[in-house]
């Protein structure tokens, strides 16, 4: 009995010393750096972090740059690897940390931050699951509400046959309260069986399914992706081309400024593009964005302006809706351009931004991100012809106000050791991406 108390004593020291030894790693030789301000408030760059690679010794090492300091990637500790679930929810979300802590059993197993709803009341996660009853690959959908009280704590689930077959793809996009009806938002694919037996995918669309909140009951479900939206795409001169060799339709709704806070509005986007060319002819690809206010109150679909900047200039855009403001912005590497609507009154703003990197205070725009209506922006002094990695020499790091352009913080990387190998080690500090917590 002895030996059995001994082997389970010396296999918990060994989880323990395991656990200890990944999660006190250190850095070991490699260098600290930190963000320091050049210009402007500090606390403007508080949600900021700057992914990169320490490229020196053996290898090269990951890192995460604030003003707080480095954090080096490391190999995970025994309680990343084994026993967080999550992380990413935990760790970018300030108001899915919120609900780790306070609902930490009912924030088990959930991996979607779009299907999260929260008010005073009630905390909502919906989400959707595809099965196959006859092992046939005839898909059934369900659709899965719990629901929690704050006040009492209790959580109740609903589990809801759609009774829809030939689902070959289903996705929750979002999750709203307007009085007692849960409006869960989701993005649906269907197949048709052809007559050789095999299948054909169809167009995707958005469902709004309405449940009733105390008996799960479904009251109705809408769809919205139909011809109404896609009329606003623009796709009659495309279809009329003789030459256009592929056609891509990718929808997606403009995240939110808090993922799980009340709307009665969503925001739906839909890029479609149309690549054209043949024998002896270049391929070329256009790119049609258009986006739609939609109303859970009203079940009203608008299509929302088009703006004067020419998008086709740009490779990629962002969005983002805080309150009432939908913020969209066109960026490459050498410009951005940024166009604001008031969903409520479903109007464009007359004042559109476009800026240059050399305005903002570079020569080419390494990488940028859109959160809570600023812009983070990491800047290079190379011009963007000189394609590849630039050392922390020539970057900075900007926020800018979305809606002004005006420089609200900029910074850069400085190495926390002595001055006279300040210039070394920022040479082998290689900075390429953005990022911001979202709250």
């Amino acid at each position: 009995m002895k030996r059995y108390i001994l082997s389970m004593a010396l296999g918990v020291f060994a989880v323990g010393a395991i656990g200890t030894y990944y999660a006190s790693g250190t850095e070991g030789d490699a260098p600290l750096y930190k963000l320091v301000t050049l210009e402007g408030d500090v606390q403007e760059a508080a949600n900021m972090q700057l992914g990169g690679h320490y490229i020196g010794g053996v290898g090269s090492k990951g890192l995460e740059l604030t003003v707080s300091g480095t954090k080096y990637q490391l190999a995970p500790s025994f309680y990343e690897k084994y026993l967080q679930d999550n992380r990413f929810l935990t760790t970018r979300y300030e108001d899915m940390k919120a609900l780790k802590q306070e609902h930490r059993s009912f924030m088990r197993g959930r991996s979607s931050v779009d299907s999260f709803y929260r008010d005073s009341d009630w905390v909502i996660y919906a989400d959707a699951v595809l099965y196959d009853p006859s092992s046939e690959y005839d898909w059934r959908s369900e659709l899965r509400m719990d629901v929690l009280e704050e006040a009492t704590g209790n959580v109740v689930k609903h589990r809801i046959d759609l009774d829809e077959s030939n689902i070959e793809w289903f996705r929750v996009d979002d999750v709203q309260l307007i009085g007692d009806e849960v409006h869960i938002l989701a993005q649906v694919r269907q197949r048709t069986k052809l007559p050789d037996g095999g299948w054909e995918s169809l167009s995707e669309e958005f469902r709004d399914y309405v449940v009733d909140l105390g008996s799960g009951k479904l009251l109705r479900r809408d769809v919205l992706m139909s011809e109404q939206l896609k009329a606003t795409a623009g796709t009659s001169e495309a279809k009329s081309a003789a030459n256009v060799i592929r056609r891509d339709l990718s929808l997606s709704i403009a995240p939110s400024e808090r993922t799980s806070q009340p709307s009665e509005y969503v925001v739906l986007q839909m890029t479609r593009s149309s690549t054209t060319g043949g024998e002896g002819v270049k391929e070329k690809t256009t790119l049609v964005r258009k986006y739609a206010v939609y109303s859970y109150r009203t079940g009203k679909l608008t299509p929302l302006p088009e703006s004067s900047i020419d998008i086709s200039a740009y490779s990629h855009s962002q969005s983002e809706l805080n309150g009432d403001i939908l913020t969209v912005m066109y960026f490459d590497n050498r410009s951005l351009a940024i166009a604001r609507y008031n969903i409520g009154t479903e109007t464009l703003d007359s004042g559109e931004l476009t800026l240059t990197a050399k305005q903002a205070g570079g020569q080419s725009i390494k990488s940028v991100t859109l959160a809570q209506d600023r812009v983070y922006a990491l800047l290079s002094s190379e011009d963007s012809s000189k394609a590849g990695l630039a050392d922390s020499r020539q970057i900075t790091a900007v926020v800018l106000d979305a809606g002004s352009g005006k420089t609200l913080y900029r910074g850069e990387a400085a190495y926390e050791g002595p001055a006279d190998k300040a210039e070394e080690f920022r040479k082998k500090l290689w900075l390429t991406n953005i990022y911001a917590n979202r709250s």
